[in-house]
């Protein structure tokens, strides 16, 4: 089966995206969108299903983070004020989401991350934790890396390769934009290990797209995929051959 008829099998069963990451790859895809919304009226249904921004960017901070990823107008004030309650909300999956989306509208916020990545200098950082010098990488890295020397790119994807674990259990995509602005070669390992690794639901898709996207094998991914998991990869490769 090819990815396309998956995804088509997906929708004329009535497959809806439940997730997240099913949202965010589609927004890729308008052909998808189109088969959601079964009346016609794409941008109400769209919207109503976290694609497309809705009428107000107002309620909880999750919503207004899905509204900002789905195209809804923010200053950079205000994605200012939704990283900082994101980071101290404790939630690492919001704190990685909206200090990329304040990165992308605020030359200051990239200016910041250049500077804490310039120092040069890794804290310790507890397994199962983020730092925010991580947040810093996965929030403007493919902007900022490139000008770092090698040894010290080297040095910082080994240092925030532990992370990779926290992005697939989040399903969060965090690592996307930055993969190929650290040293590929070094997380070939570290993808591996979690292709072996008992996952949630989702995981291993990302793990997979990951691998896709460097081009490294997973030699340890021996057990099928799930449904979600073979959806998001299909997904998410319709939406880089959009590009």
């Amino acid at each position: 089966m090819t990815d396309r008829e998956r995804i088509e099998t997906w929708l004329g069963a009535g497959g809806v995206p439940s997730t997240d990451i099913e949202r965010r790859l589609i927004r890729r895809l308008p052909w998808v969108q189109e088969a959601l919304s079964p009346l016609g009226h794409a941008d109400i249904d769209a919207a109503q299903m976290g694609l497309r921004p809705a009428p107000s960017a107002t309620g909880t901070l999750e919503d207004r983070l899905r509204l900002a990823q789905a195209g809804a107008s923010m200053s950079a004030h205000e994605l200012a004020e939704l990283e900082r309650e994101a980071e101290q909300a404790d939630d690492p999956h919001l704190w990685v989401s909206s200090a990329r989306l304040h990165a992308l509208a605020s030359v200051e916020r990239e200016a910041s991350a250049r500077r804490a990545l310039s120092a040069q200098e890794l804290p310790y950082v507890f397994p199962g934790e983020l730092d925010p010098l991580m947040v810093d990488v996965l929030a403007a890295g493919e902007k900022v890396l490139p000008a770092l020397h090698v040894d010290w790119i080297r040095k910082l994807t080994d240092w925030i390769a532990p992370a990779l674990a926290q992005d697939c259990k989040h399903l969060g995509l965090w690592f996307w934009p930055v993969l190929r602005s650290l040293d590929p070669g070094r997380l070939g390992r570290p993808l591996d290990r979690l292709a072996a690794a008992e996952m949630g639901p989702g995981s291993k898709g990302v793990v997979v797209i990951y691998a896709e996207r460097l081009g490294v094998d997973l030699p340890s991914l021996k057990r099928p995929m799930g449904e979600l998991d073979e959806r998001i990869v299909s997904l998410a490769r319709l939406a880089v051959s959009q590009h």
